[in-house]
């Protein structure tokens, strides 16, 4: 009975902690850790965050909008499917000119680097999992 308790209450609290950021609050941090990473001067930051918070809330507005489609079942056609991986290509696009804008070509250059890196590790993980090695 004890052991039920503790294992229900455990679940809820991961409920609670695992709350999504809004998407200024996720802006705010993405923001200051390119900033140590690239090192970014006050208006750069400025711009980086605002771009950002842009970017934020149009994903949060399509995901919401997602997510309620697939509660009613909803399933795309090839064609919407389509059209919502182009926009996304197309939303890539601007954010990487629009970064190239604020960002000086060194900086660039190290996001580059530093997107490439976290895209190698992310990969490795993904492989380490299905193998069975969770940690």
């Amino acid at each position: 009975m004890t052991m039920m308790v503790g294992v229900a209450a455990n679940a809820q609290n991961k409920k609670e902690r695992h709350e999504p950021l809004k998407p200024e609050q996720r802006a705010e941090l993405q923001s200051k850790k390119m900033m140590l990473a690239l090192d970014l001067n006050e208006k750069q930051q400025k711009d980086v965050k605002q771009l950002l918070i842009e970017n934020g809330k149009a994903r949060a507005e399509f995901r919401r909008q997602h997510m309620a489609d697939r509660k009613e079942g909803k399933k795309m056609s090839a064609d919407e499917r389509f059209a919502m991986k182009n926009r996304m290509l197309d939303d890539r696009i601007a954010m990487k000119t629009e970064m190239k804008k604020i960002l000086t070509p060194e900086q660039f250059k190290k996001l580059q680097l530093v997107k490439k890196d976290r895209h190698h590790e992310m990969k490795k993980k993904a492989m380490n999992f299905r193998k069975g090695h969770r940690r």
